[in-house]
């Protein structure tokens, strides 16, 4: 019975981004159905601690030294107070022993199993290998191994078959607000100036090279401005000083989905996704759209006849696609995003009983 469950969640690395957007979905979906302990970040306790009907939560500093050489160090104090729990979800953090019945560890970030040929800083890089050095060596310990796309699970699949270990494999997706999403969608668009929008502004966004896709369509669409959302420091100077360039350092959810619904075009040129909340939120509220080629994006509209584009004087292509048709778009809301674990709880527990026969 699903209510019978204790699960004890782990999300204590994720206060920003899409890591919080699923940190925020499933601490309300539990709170209001069954309940469950949750072990946080603390720089976002003040948004999580008003979902107090029937969860527990374990706020946890963001202490980058006890992560690099003790991470996990609170586990063990949580358990003894908890007792050992039927399910344990791991967001983007190695399961590090058998903390649970069912150990659960969900890829939060697809760099953390894929660097070679993506831009970024030295720090990320270097970040980024030992993470992944962790998590290959923790699976181990994992019965239950998501990502949010097919590309993501299938690297795993790669580095630990390698190993010869074996866990079990599924998909959880990203999820999206319905009543959010129809809130938008009621309003009729706003006919003022016309501009495109691209979200974050890490490395690997390629943040110059949208904008040059975006000078590249500018004058045939009339677009007037360059939205950028995302922290200005990670932006170079030669962004910043351009006069068509607007940035939305940050932004509430309402707001930001407002521009994604009033933009000419969404535009993102990165060069690797494990699934991007920010790309299925401009499917469904956008008028047009200019997706990287790469797999995750390519998964994610594969119901869709799209074109290329080619950017002048580069190599890369990439994927167009106007008049979007929300029935294709193969998405669940985050309500179904989250009963969607025990589907596959279910499943985990039919292929072994299967597996022990």
């Amino acid at each position: 019975m699903k209510n019978k469950m204790v699960w004890l969640f782990n999300f204590s690395s994720s206060f920003v981004g899409g890591g919080l957007v699923r940190t925020i979905e499933t601490v309300k979906w539990f709170d209001n159905n069954y309940g469950a302990y949750f072990i946080i970040n603390d720089k976002i306790k003040d948004e999580v601690s008003r979902y107090n009907k029937k969860n527990k939560y374990f706020f946890i500093p963001n202490n980058k030294i006890k992560r690099i050489f003790f991470d996990g160090y609170y586990i063990p104090e949580i358990i003894a107070e908890i007792g050992k729990p039927d399910i344990y979800f791991s967001y983007g953090i190695p399961v590090f022993n058998n903390i649970a019945k069912i150990n659960w560890l969900h890829i939060s970030n697809a760099l953390t199993l894929k660097t070679d040929k993506i831009s970024l800083p030295l720090k990320t890089r270097v970040k980024m290998l030992i993470l992944k050095k962790r998590i290959i060596e923790s699976i181990k310990f994992t019965d239950i191994a998501t990502g949010e796309s097919e590309f993501s699970i299938n690297l795993l699949k790669g580095e630990v078959n390698k190993r010869n270990l074996k866990c079990h494999y599924d998909v959880l997706p990203n999820g999206y607000d319905i009543s959010l999403i129809e809130d938008v969608l009621n309003e009729n668009r706003e006919i003022l100036t016309k501009y495109a929008i691209t979200i974050g502004t890490y490395k690997y966004k390629k943040i110059k090279i949208a904008l040059k896709l975006f000078h590249q369509i500018r004058e045939s669409y009339d677009l007037e401005k360059f939205v950028i959302v995302g922290p200005t420091n990670n932006l170079p100077k030669s962004i910043l000083k351009d006069k068509f360039v607007e940035v939305q350092p940050n932004l509430p959810r309402e707001d930001l989905f407002n521009l994604l619904y009033n933009a000419e075009y969404y535009i993102s040129a990165s060069q690797i996704e494990n699934s991007s909340n920010a790309a299925l939120e401009a499917l469904l509220l956008s008028k047009k759209i200019i997706l990287s080629n790469i797999p995750s994006h390519n998964e994610m509209i594969k119901n869709f006849k799209t074109k290329k584009i080619i950017l002048k004087n580069y190599e890369f292509d990439f994927i167009t696609l106007k008049n979007i048709n929300s029935s294709k778009i193969d998405a669940i809301s985050w309500i179904d995003v989250s009963q969607k674990l025990f589907e596959i709880i279910n499943d985990f527990k039919q292929t072994s009983k299967f597996i022990s026969q």
